[in-house]
């Protein structure tokens, strides 16, 4: 709705762009807002028929943003102004829309170049002959592809699309009307000799030049054939209501406008993609200014201003200096750093800071021997033996992480209670650490870390708060400490009056089960996923408490290796029965079976009848339920807590 109610409005101001046989050189162009990004990513909301200023009245439009937008500098005004007609020396109409847009021819007959030409780049120049007038030159320069030859055209055909070249760096069509054979397009190669081109538009020089050569493109296209001759359309211009600078906005009080809806929709971005922006001096960077549009990435030109780039001192270099163009959605900026310190770096586009950035820089021996850290506390509790991840960073001299600084001195990390575990996971994919690597202190140099940071998993085996500290190994004084206790938990949803919570209790802080795995309720079935995990940890737990002996630890490896290759086949999301966990325990780890002759219980009548025997009358088993040791449900799907239970029980039997 918004979007046609935008399109009336746009119709009703401005008549379509054409005037007796001749047509404006665009059948539509960008909306202002829209044409820094280039026509064929453009929705139908962002593109406009082109306005006219009708009758070339260009008093009357003089206020209006949008048209001064598009027609950004008109015939006989100057660069710094724009629509100050009568006070500079441009020869052309500057057309400002999207990279791309179609332009087309004004009326027929035939193209006598379309070519490179120096100064002007890819240009097109059509040779019309108006009847009872002399010849006239059509000049459309600054564009791209080219989609034309030297050859007959009609009026409309699309001729090239909008281009930036040689001294502009926006999106524009310079179209320039010569009167006179001279080289095309015209310009004032004998006056202005030495003398810069903005200096001749501005200062209103080669003015008669001008006059003799040119005429003004947007009263001859609103004449629509009422003129007779070329004198004619001369006696016209000099009609023409001077507009006094002072009655109009200045080109940069336009441009600061722009600059203003531009930044509503886009952002900026500079990244060195280095952690922490910490970059060693005397090294050149490959950093990206990224620019977005609507949170989608951008591409081509600025608005009109180039992006400059600046530091709070002179020992940032940048290359290059600023950027108007932003190709392939991302724009390389070299960065080297001579001086060791904390820079901001900033932004500017116009008058606007768009972002900054703030960078950290070093020398190779400013950060050897660091004298503050920092230890990560994200959980103020942890559950009894849940391994979760921590870190320890050094902190610089800037206050930030030292990271990518390589330092030369080895630290230890240890907790107040010696019933905590650390375990290195820095340069591991997987993070997570079995029982056997479990350390009671965790000794690191730059080597063992990621980059400058230690990632340690850390289990608490029993209550005891947690308070952890940072030492240099050779010195007494800690480097840190955490200024908080972490408290240590039993697992969430596990009752105390549970009838085998002390069984689980014991469990977990032998790691049978590993918290941070799954989110357990007490009563859940167990899985023979599942089971395999457990089973395996048991397992580890054994060669943990093997210590020294090399030949047990040989045992339990090849337990472990046996026990896999047995569950490999399995399903995993099988349950498991309590008669099947204890048919699988007694093969498996090769505990005493009794044979039983003798039924004299219910469940002893079943296949598993020898394993529940034995159970009961060897091992001294029996579940905590209401049965207790006259039914033992051997048909019956395991719970997690159930497993714990039977293997924490039966763990000092197993034969390894």
């Amino acid at each position: 709705m918004k979007k046609a109610l935008f399109i009336l409005i746009l119709l009703s101001l401005f008549s379509e762009a054409s005037a007796g046989n001749f047509i404006y050189p665009f059948a539509e162009v960008a909306n202002p807002k829209c044409r820094f990004s280039s026509w064929n990513t453009l929705g139908s909301d962002c593109k406009i028929p082109l306005p006219r200023i009708e009758g070339a009245n260009y008093t009357k439009y003089k206020d209006n943003t949008t048209l001064r937008r598009i027609y950004s500098i008109l015939w006989w005004a100057t660069y710094n102004y724009g629509w100050d007609v009568w006070y500079g020396s441009h020869l052309w109409i500057d057309f400002a829309t999207s990279l791309w847009t179609p332009i087309r021819s004004i009326w027929d007959w035939e193209v006598i170049t379309a070519w490179y030409l120096n100064w002007w780049w890819n240009t097109v120049v059509i040779k019309h002959q108006i009847p009872g007038w002399k010849f006239i030159y059509s000049n459309y320069s600054h564009m791209s592809r080219i989609t034309t030859k030297k050859w007959a055209i009609k009026a409309g055909t699309n001729i090239w699309e909008v281009w930036a070249t040689w001294n502009s760096y926006w999106n524009h069509l310079h179209f320039q009307i010569d009167i006179t054979n001279q080289t095309h397009p015209y310009w004032y190669s004998t006056c202005s000799k030495w003398i810069d081109i903005m200096d001749v538009v501005n200062n209103w020089q080669c003015r008669d030049y001008l006059l003799a050569n040119t005429i003004d493109p947007i009263l001859f296209l609103e004449g629509n054939w009422t003129f007779e001759s070329i004198a004619q359309v001369q006696q016209k211009q000099s009609k023409t209501t001077k507009i006094e600078q002072k009655n109009i906005k200045t080109r940069e009080q336009i441009i600061d406008e722009e600059i203003e809806e531009f930044l509503k929709w886009h952002v900026f971005e500079l990244k060195t993609w280095v952690t922490w922006d910490n970059l060693k001096i005397n090294t050149t960077y490959v950093t990206k200014l990224n620019v977005y549009v609507n949170w989608r990435p951008f591409s081509w030109n600025l608005p009109w201003k180039w992006v400059e780039f600046s530091s709070t001192d002179w020992s940032v270099r940048f290359f290059p200096q600023s950027v108007i163009a932003i190709e392939n959605w991302s724009r390389e900026i070299n960065i080297t750093w001579t001086k060791s310190w904390k820079q901001t770096i900033k932004m500017m586009l116009g008058k606007r800071i768009v972002a900054t950035a703030d960078m950290n820089f070093f020398k190779d021996w400013d950060f050897m021997n660091p004298t503050d850290a920092v230890i990560s506390t994200p959980w103020n509790s942890v559950t009894l033996w849940e391994e979760k991840i921590w870190w320890v960073a050094f902190k610089t001299k800037f206050w930030s992480q030292q990271v990518f600084i390589p330092y030369d001195w080895t630290y230890k990390l240890r907790a107040s209670s010696w019933k905590v575990k650390f375990c290195n996971v820095s340069n591991r994919l997987v993070k997570q650490c079995w029982p056997l690597e479990m350390a009671s202190e965790l000794e690191f140099r730059y080597a063992d870390t990621k980059d400058g940071i230690l990632l340690f998993n850390m289990v608490a085996l029993d209550y005891s708060p947690i308070k952890l500290s940072l030492m240099k190994i050779g010195q007494k004084n800690e480097v840190t400490w955490t200024k908080q206790q972490v408290l240590v938990s039993n697992p969430n949803n596990l009752d105390p009056s549970y009838p085998y919570f002390q069984e689980n209790i014991d469990s977990i802080k032998k790691w049978y089960l590993r918290l941070n795995n799954w989110y357990l309720m007490q009563d859940k079935e167990i899985l023979w996923y599942q089971l395999k995990s457990v089973v395996t940890n048991m397992l580890s737990y054994e060669y943990l408490r093997s210590g020294d002996d090399i030949v047990k630890k040989l045992r339990v490896t090849k337990k472990i290796k046996a026990w896999q290759d047995f569950t490999k086949n399995m399903d995993d999301n099988k349950k498991i029965t309590r008669g099947e966990l204890s048919k699988i325990i007694f093969d498996q780890f090769w505990l005493t079976l009794t044979k039983n002759a003798d039924v004299k219980l219910n469940d002893e009548k079943w296949v598993y009848k020898d394993y529940i025997t034995s159970l009961r009358t060897g091992y001294n088993f029996c579940w905590k339920d209401q049965f207790a040791t006259n039914y033992f449900q051997p048909d019956k799907a395991l719970t997690i807590w159930e497993t714990l239970y039977f293997l924490n029980k039966m763990s000092p039997y197993v034969k390894i």
